[in-house]
């Protein structure tokens, strides 16, 4: 009889787990199509939910910053598989945070790590008076998404945290762009006294007046110094008169020749592949994506044509592996074509290659492994 018993029970006991495991299954599956939804891209977006037993049922843990994404995942879930799930999932920012969910960056370059650590690698980078959304602390670290949706770890003092009110006046307030590769704010007009800052191609800075052949300006934290005029530029109308041309994309990607390759960086502090070719055309009115597998997929494929001659100055070339043996397409390099064959790229450092077989900067390397091209500027 207890053997008997012992039987039914185990059944019992077989069946409920085998119950619960499709139940986890298929809460798994839901978790991925709303993931695959609203949240594709892990650099882009945060929705680290995961789903654990919890007596009888279960539970949702971690995060995401849409809230959408939430309501979204949870409606279903408890509709389609189990209306007793308890929901244990944070809406980033954090509440910790209180109203001062952005931040401007306070430095002529801000690093984003993939961790809250100096150790960790290095992912992007973020200039000087652009802003970010803070989306959780730890410690004197921040993590947050830049303006081109790029997710990291800023390093302790690189933002100055602000509440929306102060975001939004300082988004209407007057810029400068800082149009030289390298220059300085100073705490005496025209590069006299001592340095308060360096800053670099791209940053932006808030006037508070012309003075003599510069200007004063205020930066987020309320540290004042002078930049001169030559190194700068109203904002508005480098905007409006730096139209995205071929000729302008070569002459900033050429300023940056020599400059170091630094895994991670935007700026011209260093650049890594996708980083040089986001701040040469963002010093010409684009924003690109980070990465060079999401710039890929941003303008009009080019059929190269031979010899690479239905290229323009100015498209994108791609590199890696094309897609064949059932194996999908991979890019993990990007250039800029400069015409004739020759292309400028970060690796090792800025330097200019060629496609062309016999020339002296042929790169064999990269012709093998070219994918495919893409045409950004308009026509």
């Amino acid at each position: 009889m207890k053997k008997l018993q012992y039987i039914i029970l185990s059944a019992f006991i077989a069946a409920g787990c085998s119950s619960n495991h499709l139940r986890v299954v298929k809460i798994n599956r839901t978790i991925d199509s709303v993931r695959a939804v609203f949240a594709p891209d892990h650099r882009a977006a945060v929705f680290t939910v995961t789903a654990h037993e919890a007596g009888d049922g279960f539970v949702l843990r971690g995060e995401t910053d849409n809230p959408k994404a939430k309501s979204v995942l949870l409606a279903r879930l408890r509709s389609e598989v189990a209306s007793d799930l308890i929901d244990s999932v944070t809406v980033l920012p954090e509440a910790s945070l209180g109203t001062k969910v952005y931040g401007i960056v306070d430095v002529s370059v801000g690093n984003l790590r993939s961790a809250p650590k100096y150790q960790a690698e290095l992912v992007s980078q973020v200039l000087l008076g652009h802003t970010v959304a803070i989306l959780k602390a730890d410690r004197d670290w921040y993590y947050a998404k830049s303006a081109g949706d790029y997710l990291g770890w800023i390093e302790p003092g690189n933002i100055f945290p602000v509440d929306s009110a102060a975001l939004a006046a300082y988004r209407t307030a007057r810029k400068l762009i800082v149009t030289s590769v390298f220059s300085k704010l100073s705490t005496l007009p025209g590069g006299k006294g001592t340095t308060v800052s360096d800053v670099v191609m791209a940053d932006l800075l808030k006037p508070v007046g012309k003075v003599g052949s510069g200007y004063m300006v205020e930066l987020p934290d309320g540290r004042t110094g002078y930049v001169r005029s030559s190194d700068v530029e109203g904002y508005d109308k480098y905007i409006a008169t730096h139209k995205p041309t071929p000729q302008g994309i070569v002459a900033v990607a050429k300023e940056l020749l020599g400059f170091p390759y630094v895994w991670g960086g935007t700026s011209a502090k260093g650049v890594d592949c996708s980083g040089f070719t986001k701040t040469v055309f963002r010093m010409n009115g684009i924003t690109l994506p980070r990465d060079a597998n999401q710039q890929v997929n941003l303008g009009e494929s080019v059929n190269p044509g031979p010899d690479f001659t239905n290229l323009r100055t100015g498209d994108l070339l791609f590199f890696g592996n094309k897609a064949e043996g059932g194996n999908p397409e991979k890019i993990v390099h990007v250039a800029i074509y400069l015409g004739h064959g020759y292309f400028i790229q970060a690796s090792n450092r800025v330097r200019i290659s060629s496609l062309v077989k016999g020339d002296s900067a042929f790169d064999q390397y990269d012709l093998d492994r070219f994918v495919r091209a893409k045409r950004i500027l308009p026509e």
